[in-house]
């Protein structure tokens, strides 16, 4: 997949130039770290910093600063006061409900492009502790996320991941205590998943708890069994020295970048959301 990343990150960046929009990026809290990476990003955009009181005396930034931060956040997408967000380290929840609320937008998925330290990039399907919850909805989200995938040349090659292993599921199958039954409707899901997508003539897999195994075999787009799982591998991830690329709500009316919020690099979010700005200005 390196080579294909080459190629994407290449039409990222081809994109990320052609003009240089007005973004904003949620900060909780002055972070040394963050605002040294945002410092890089100001190549790609202008970044207005969006956050309470604690970050007034940060220099360098435009600054908005409100007491609910996170609406505030919303209603500049909403209203057309910014061409795009970066949710920062703004709370996920109140900031994704209050830009629904403004906008009515409910249909979206989201890709989140990880790369590990070792330069592997993968696709992870539900990154959200609120998401991923039913097979139906972790079909759909990932069956949208591989149609994404297609449309910037990636093969999707799809793991599901569940709560049992292999070996354990027949015999614990019977098994109906609230853990349990939630373990093994994990299993069960994904065998669901993985014919689903097999119909509609995707190469996809049940590898039970071996997600590093999957990725070292090639697979580039991740289910995990629902998003809090998905969340924790980011927040591992990160602790590792890996990277979040990208993570956005896709098909809304406005380009909404979101992330985790232990995050300290943002150079690429905020490439990413320039390049999806001006693509579609392109349109």
């Amino acid at each position: 997949m390196d080579q294909t990343f080459q190629i994407f990150d290449g039409k990222v960046e081809k994109l990320a130039k052609l003009s240089r929009p007005k973004i904003a990026f949620g900060l909780n809290s002055p972070d040394a770290q963050i605002l040294e990476s945002l410092e890089k990003s100001i190549k790609y955009a202008d970044i207005v910093l969006v956050g309470p009181e604690a970050i007034k005396d940060v220099a360098g930034f435009e600054k908005v600063i409100s007491d609910d931060p996170e609406s505030r956040l919303a209603s500049m997408l909403a209203g057309g006061e910014i061409a795009g967000i970066v949710r920062g380290t703004l709370d996920d929840f109140k900031t994704f409900e209050a830009y629904q609320k403004l906008t009515g937008d409910t249909n979206t998925f989201g890709p989140g492009m990880l790369e590990t330290p070792l330069g592997q990039h993968f696709f992870m399907s539900e990154f959200s502790n609120k998401g991923g919850w039913e097979r139906e909805e972790k079909y759909k989200s990932a069956k949208e996320i591989a149609q994404f995938m297609e449309e910037w040349d990636f093969k999707p090659q799809i793991a599901v991941l569940t709560g049992r292993r292999h070996q354990t599921y027949p015999r614990k199958k019977h098994l109906t205590d609230k853990v349990n039954a939630i373990l093994n409707r994990t299993y069960e899901d994904a065998e669901w998943i993985v014919e689903k997508f097999k119909e509609d003539g995707y190469e996809a897999k049940n590898w039970a708890i071996d997600a590093n195994p999957a990725i070292e075999a090639g697979y580039n787009l991740i289910i995990p069994p629902n998003g809090m799982v998905g969340n924790q591998m980011f927040r591992m991830l990160l602790l590792c020295g890996g990277r979040i690329l990208f993570g956005s709500y896709l098909n809304f009316s406005h380009p909404y970048e979101d992330n985790s919020r232990t995050e300290k690099d943002f150079d690429y979010h905020v490439k990413w959301l320039t390049a999806v700005i001006n693509k579609r200005a392109k349109a």
